[in-house]
């Protein structure tokens, strides 16, 4: 596990990954909630709780096979917490192994304000339901506010229309990146920020027919390969073939490290 911690004028920051469970032969949903214990103990020895977190990733192994179990065992750790009266957190859940034989393995970022000019905003998309309408405890995206700037976490974001929950567009590669990159920047754009302002971004790609439509995107959008870092996962529903997460930020903060 990584930790790290920086400050800038108004708020503390802890950026930790890599967090795993104590025993990789649990079960899985038992796995899950070793793994927000121990991020709730990193915060602690921080002086922070996890009414702090602003975002968190999660690389579940086989996450299609158990991904209800795992959406449950948050969902009972965020109530035993009172997460959803407190900062419902930004949130990846992507399907990828690691050499630990884990069920999972996560990452956090948090912050605790030093004064009233830092805080966190929940952001909500202006072209998808909230994840909650079904059942998957995350915020579309959330921002923070400090002395350094603003920095928008957009979580990460499939193919799913307006007033919808279901999987938009199955087998097709194109539309699906333009769905999910529509809804994406338009989170960002709801912010006040442009494609400009994007400073970190991650493509998940479920089969290699995927690439090819998201070159064709970037490329009709003026856009280079570099935009985004691409990483082939397994997304957490069988019909997405694509999913998005990214950074805008007005400006760096301090020592930050980017994730």
């Amino acid at each position: 596990m990584i930790v790290r911690t920086f400050s800038d004028a108004s708020a503390d920051f802890v950026w930790a990954w890599g967090i795993l469970p104590p025993d990789v032969t649990r079960p899985r949903g038992e796995q899950t909630t070793a793994v927000f214990e121990r991020i709730e103990r990193v915060l602690k020895e921080r002086g922070m709780t996890f009414a702090n977190v602003v975002r968190t990733w999660f690389y579940n192994d086989r996450i299609n096979d158990w991904y209800a179990e795992f959406n449950a065992a948050r969902t009972r750790f965020f109530e035993s917490r009172d997460v959803f009266n407190t900062f419902l957190p930004a949130s990846t859940g992507i399907g990828h192994p690691n050499p630990f034989g884990a069920a999972l393995v996560a990452g956090v970022f948090a912050m605790r304000p030093k004064d009233a000019s830092a805080k966190a905003v929940i952001v909500k998309s202006p072209l998808q339901t909230d994840a909650m309408t079904y059942r998957s405890s995350f915020s579309r995206a959330a921002e923070i506010t400090c002395a350094s700037g603003r920095r928008l976490f957009v979580s990460g974001t499939a193919s799913i229309l307006p007033d919808s929950t279901e999987v938009a567009f199955p087998g097709d590669y194109d539309r699906q990146v333009e769905t999910a990159m529509r809804a994406a920047l338009a989170i960002v754009e709801s912010r006040g920020m442009t494609v400009a302002n994007v400073t970190r971004a991650i493509a998940y790609m479920r089969d290699e027919k995927t690439r090819p439509a998201w070159y064709r995107w970037l490329s009709a959008n003026g856009l280079p390969r570099t935009f985004a870092t691409v990483l082939d996962a397994e997304v957490c529903r069988p019909d997405w073939l694509f999913e998005i997460e990214m950074d805008a930020m007005t400006r760096p903060l301090a020592g930050e490290i980017m994730v």
